[in-house]
């Protein structure tokens, strides 16, 4: 396994253990920054994702690119959230 991959799960862990321990204190910014790394790391990385997924849909081809686009558009979507209230926030 990638350790970006070992990266991304530990953010995701660190969030979720962080929303559990203090939602009103670690929820924002850690849900942010969690946005941000799956993002950036579906874009750049979409065999990640999609491995994920494989887990739930054993028949899912990892390295088939014609379904890349989906990950990286999720992605993407991702990033455009984080900036745009990150930008809210700023101008508040």
């Amino acid at each position: 396994m990638k350790i970006s991959d070992w990266i991304v799960r530990a953010v995701v862990t660190l969030t979720f253990l962080g929303l559990l321990v203090s939602p009103e204190k670690w929820g924002w910014p850690l849900g942010l920054f969690s946005f941000a790394v799956v993002g950036g790391w579906s874009i750049l990385y979409p065999q990640g994702i999609l491995g994920w997924a494989k887990t739930a849909h054993p028949s899912l081809d990892v390295d088939d690119r014609s379904i890349w686009w989906v990950p990286r558009l999720i992605g993407c979507c991702f990033v455009i959230l984080v900036l745009v209230i990150a930008l809210a926030l700023l101008l508040k």
